[in-house]
């Protein structure tokens, strides 16, 4: 009866992981509640890592160098970016404090011995919308 029509489904699916058991009486018998349902896994094969291998070297050798580029890169930019800003600040109050002391603001080349210019510092930010 219903084993072996299971059973031929079950068969039928053989690609599949898992398979869904539950009865259909149970469903119609109380609409209210939902039925129990109860899955047959197939176990997981563990994956084989030949780490002697040297393609698997090369691999876990990219995935390691892309994790640290793609997170330390990033990182790296926001902590320079920061210590810009930290400099810019000390620069800043030293040409206020110029300026008190002699009645002028540092010059340009003044300025860009004590902090080199970025490119950021040399664009024209427009908007050509």
């Amino acid at each position: 009866g219903q084993s072996v029509t299971r059973r031929k489904m079950l068969a039928s699916r053989s690609s599949a992981r898992c398979a869904v058991r539950g009865s259909a009486t149970q469903r119609v018998a109380k609409p209210m509640q939902l039925a129990k349902r109860t899955q047959i896994c197939k176990p997981v094969r563990a994956i084989e890592l030949d780490l002697s291998d040297p393609d698997t070297q090369l691999s876990v050798a990219g995935i390691v160098l892309g994790l640290v580029a793609g997170i330390g890169a990033p990182l790296w930019y926001i902590n320079r970016t920061e210590r810009d800003e930290e400099r810019l600040e000390e620069l800043r109050a030293m040409n206020r404090a110029t300026f008190q002391s002699t009645g002028e603001y540092m010059s340009e080349d003044e300025i860009a011995k004590i902090r080199k210019p970025k490119w950021t510092d040399r664009r024209e930010w427009q908007d050509d919308d």
